[in-house]
């Protein structure tokens, strides 16, 4: 690992530009949000029914869980399709799920090898198709541990959020000792992205009395938006690899960026959401990227040498 040292935007620069990432998160994911949670066509999001909104949760914590080191896209169609085949099944008892009929959904989504899911040569030679069942194993084990404890997820995450906020959602999902197996790292993105979709949910959507506020929401930085961090001069030490010096390390700079976003007093979620979006909307490219019609133009200091996953044309 590598580092850098690079002059930031003022103090006012950096409000003004973390404002309009936030403006731009919160009008975009609301228009998105269901489209990238890849909620099944047969479910009312805005529901009212307890029952329907435990399947909903339950649903989002399996794609979740499917998510991480794979192609979103994929990810959407796979969670679609199981919930279409199994319908109340996947979500009451997974554990009556038979293997053949689960891997024949998989391949028929991720392909022969599995490949068109899950990034192959990102898993040190495991399997897709191995790790697409772990984690089914795991979400199949969290199931049953709420069955055989007589819990659901809508109660038991408003007690959580009204008490302990977002970061302690997250804190009771990342160290739960079934799920912690099915997460990435200790400080995994998926994990903080559900966290996240949950206060959505409850506070935004089913407008349930919770004292979580948006500023309590959580900064996932993936490659690109740590890259849109680093382009624009809103940190000023950037961690990069070591044998490719124009390839940013965004993991090492999360803690650092939650916290800027933090001391505006914004909500992190729709920020990171905000970032992610002028990368998602054509603007932020690794290569060639359109800084003259990119919304946060005026502000960036365009340091467009970093990038999140491709070597730079200099």
């Amino acid at each position: 690992m590598a580092k850098e040292i690079q002059k930031t935007l003022n103090k006012e620069e950096k409000g003004i530009l973390l404002r309009e990432l936030e403006k731009q998160g919160i009008q975009k994911w609301h228009e998105r949000w269901i489209r990238h949670m890849a909620l099944p066509e047969d479910i009312d999001p805005y529901t009212n029914d307890l029952e329907l909104r435990e399947k909903i949760l339950r649903y989002l914590l399996l794609r979740i869980l499917i998510n991480q080191q794979a192609r979103f896209e994929k990810v959407r169609e796979i969670s679609k399709s199981l919930a279409k085949e199994f319908n109340m099944k996947l979500i009451t008892e997974p554990h009556n799920i038979s293997e053949e009929s689960l891997f024949k959904i998989f391949y028929k989504t991720a392909g022969e090898k599995g490949s068109e899911l899950y990034r192959v040569g990102s898993l040190g030679g495991i399997k897709p198709v191995s790790l697409f069942a772990y984690r089914f194993k795991t979400f199949e084990g969290f199931i049953r541990w709420l069955k055989d404890n007589n819990l659901n997820l809508f109660h038991l995450f408003l007690k959580i959020l009204e008490k302990q906020k977002v970061r302690g959602l997250f804190d009771y999902l990342n160290h739960h000792f079934i799920l912690e197996s099915g997460w990435v790292g200790n400080d995994p993105k998926a994990c903080r992205m559900y966290a996240n979709w949950v206060w959505f949910l409850l506070k935004e959507i089913w407008k349930e009395k919770i004292g979580a506020e948006a500023q309590n929401t959580l900064m996932l930085v993936d490659g690109h938006v740590g890259k849109v961090f680093c382009r624009a001069g809103l940190i000023d030490t950037i961690f990069y690899e070591k044998n490719r010096p124009y390839i940013i390390q965004a993991s090492k700079m999360r803690e650092e960026i939650e916290n800027i976003v933090t001391r505006y007093n914004l909500a992190a979620f729709y920020v990171d959401n905000g970032t992610f979006y002028i990368f998602e909307d054509g603007f932020c490219l690794d290569i060639n990227p359109h800084c003259k019609k990119c919304p946060i133009s005026q502000w960036c200091k365009k340091y467009t040498k970093w990038t999140a996953y491709q070597k730079q044309k200099q």
